[in-house]
């Protein structure tokens, strides 16, 4: 058994060093190394898995055949590549991978009867053994994976089809972020395309006049190339006058943000007069800068003819509303692929979050949810289970710390009528709502340990039984456990069992509090300012940089909670269309005060956040709706920590 027990353990570092290869390949790959990265994957695969040969294919667009994209064979084997499979050539594997069912065989014998094709095929081709997987994106089979041998007979034990369809996701996920990529290159090629499509001169340039963008059209008229061009300012182009006029309107444009016209004469490269050109601009933000976005047109013939004119104008609104969509922060593109549902962010660190959520999601593996309080582990919890196969099936939460010691075993595992007092009638457990789906155990650390052990029989076996009632009750259900606390502190102090840590903390996710991605606070900023503008019916369109660099510089020991928090009392004191943030407390001003432990933290900003609310807990404006937490919740927590209320100065 000893030698059994090292052998798995030897094989599931084996598997996570594989693993580790293949993310090294196959995260954030440019868009070139792509194929090539897929290619030496499955290259990968196929010798740790000792196969001869494997195939990825993908649907073709009207579901008619497979085609193979990617394809390897063992160097010596020497057999023809199978370039695609449909309903004329092996139609039982095509059949197989459409309808989402797995084939595993050690020998063409146990092909079942109707599978008369691809035995003469394997035959003919002396194959030994085969697995097929098929692949869901989107819940939907776009892709089938194949490892087949020649050499010898292979019986694929459940943990390698396991570890296999784990790989194959992997790769399938990458093929798909491939086709991403792919589509958003397409749409800058169509946007410059337009640019460059434009009729007459088409300019972005900055704030000190300098030119940064402008089409062909812009060359040509003017008489200068490219290289020229990168070197001039938009004052080299008017006479004293017409300069004057148009730093005019560009200071408007910069005072008010809005969209002003002028006319004026152009001069060209040699020196000849360029009249009648009426130019548009308006000031844009683009990424971390402001600038000036227009167009010049020619109207000595459209004053002749006002149809001529409205055209015209039309394609200035068209360029103007195409550039308001691609430039804003150039953040359109970047929400496509990295917003992760309702979870706002595009930094590193949530990448690689939503990578590790995406990888163990499609299974039934117990996920554990490290991280601080307001950091959103419920979020990932629910996006885990939308992105399960058991998605159509209820997702139930318990938050652990909500319910009084004495009534948490009734409300997991419910009772029967007449268990104990009070116990009026028959209740179902959340463990039995939950079967089928998905149970979200939020702060897992507040379980009482005598209620541990059942819990861990339950994750253990399945079973348990109702309070009152000897019946056992059999479930299937899927658990994902959140915590604020370091759970391993907590079994050295005696407060949770080594066993039931063991058992919840088979696939850890660590969530990030929001100071360590102080790139995501922009855009969780805008997505609050949006919220809080139709909730309360204002018009909030301007953060000022500085009130924008100060929210990243802050230390947020409430994490997101704290900042929706922060926004939405910004978004009643503003009175204009700027969003004012009252002055937060730097890391440098808190960095020489004594560190406090996360319950001392706690208990301090809960009893900040009470004299706020003059001690008031329940309404609108009490302490719980701030904390975003149920009244008796609070409650609970302030018991925990010792909180009582001053006596009054009398």
């Amino acid at each position: 058994m000893k030698d059994l027990h090292m052998k798995d353990l030897d094989n599931k570092k084996s598997f996570e060093s594989l693993l580790v290869e293949l993310s090294a390949k196959l995260i954030n790959p440019p868009l070139e190394s792509i194929d090539l990265a897929i290619e030496s994957s499955l290259n990968l695969l196929t010798e740790f898995f000792d196969a001869d040969r494997c195939h990825l294919g993908e649907f073709s667009s009207n579901q008619s055949k497979i085609e193979v994209s990617y394809f390897y064979l063992r160097p010596g084997i020497n057999i023809p590549q199978t370039t695609d499979i449909g309903e004329n050539y092996l139609p039982f594997v095509y059949e197989s991978i459409k309808k989402d069912r797995l084939i595993a065989i050690s020998k063409p014998s146990e092909l079942p009867d109707h599978a008369k094709q691809e035995r003469a095929e394997f035959e003919r081709l002396g194959i030994r053994s085969l697995l097929v997987l098929p692949l869901q994106i989107d819940y939907e089979v776009q892709f089938g994976l194949s490892l087949s041998t020649i050499t010898k007979h292979i019986k694929w034990e459940k943990q390698s089809i396991n570890q296999i369809m784990i790989v194959a996701n992997i790769l399938a996920n990458t093929i798909q972020r491939k086709m991403a990529l792919k589509q958003i290159l397409d749409e800058k090629e169509w946007s410059e395309a337009v640019i460059q499509g434009m009729p007459q001169i088409t300019y972005v340039f900055d704030l000190q006049g300098k030119l940064k963008r402008w089409n062909k059209d812009a060359e040509a008229i003017l008489g200068y190339s490219a290289e020229e061009m990168k070197d001039k300012f938009i004052g080299d182009f008017y006479n004293d006058e017409d300069m004057k006029r148009v730093m005019k309107v560009v200071e408007k444009v910069i005072e008010d943000g809005r969209e002003h016209q002028v006319e004026y004469d152009f001069i060209n490269k040699s020196g000849e007069i360029l009249p009648s050109y009426y130019g548009s601009g308006k000031l844009m933000d683009i990424g971390d800068e402001q600038y000036i976005v227009g167009q010049s047109i020619n109207i000595s013939e459209i004053k002749q003819a006002q149809e001529e004119i409205a055209r015209q104008l039309e394609e200035i609104n068209e360029l103007k509303n195409q550039l308001e969509a691609e430039n804003i922060y150039l953040r359109h593109e970047l929400k496509s692929i990295s917003s992760f549902g309702n979870i706002i962010g595009e930094s590193d660190i949530l990448k690689h979050i939503f990578y590790r959520v995406e990888q163990v999601a499609p299974l039934d593996t117990t996920v554990l949810l490290e991280g601080e309080t307001g950091t959103g582990k419920e979020l990932f919890a629910k996006n885990i289970h939308k992105k399960s196969t058991r998605s159509d099936k209820p997702l139930v939460t318990v938050n652990c710390a909500a319910l009084p010691a004495s009534l948490i075993e009734s409300e997991l595992f419910g009772h029967e009528k007449g268990a104990f007092t009070g116990a009026l009638q028959k209740q179902i457990g959340r463990f039995e709502l939950a079967s089928g789906g998905t149970l979200f155990l939020d702060e897992i650390s507040e379980i009482p340990i005598e209620l541990q052990a059942k819990l861990l029989r339950v994750l253990q076996e399945g079973e348990f039984e109702r309070i009152g009632n000897p019946k056992t009750i059999k479930i299937d259900v899927r658990i994902i456990a959140a915590t604020n606390r370091n759970l391993e502190e907590e079994i050295k102090k005696g407060r949770f069992r080594k066993d039931l840590y063991y058992r919840l903390n088979v696939y850890p996710i660590t969530i990030a509090p929001l100071r360590d991605r102080p790139d995501d606070i922009p855009l969780l900023v805008e997505h609050f300012v949006k919220r809080f503008n139709q909730k309360f019916k204002k018009n909030i369109t301007r953060i000022p940089w500085n009130v924008m660099d100060n929210l990243k510089l802050y230390h947020w020991p409430g994490n997101i909670r704290e900042l929706e928090n922060i926004i939405e009392r910004a978004m009643i004191l503003s009175k204009s269309n700027t969003l004012k943030v009252e002055k937060l407390k730097s890391p440098e001003q808190t960095s020489n005060k004594k560190l406090q432990t996360l319950a001392e933290h706690e208990r301090d900003y809960i009893i900040q956040v009470l004299d706020q609310t003059m001690w008031r807990i329940n309404g609108p404006k009490g302490a719980a709706s701030v904390l975003d937490m149920h009244p008796e919740t609070l409650r609970s927590r302030m018991r925990k920590l010792g909180i009582k209320r001053p006596n009054p100065i009398t």
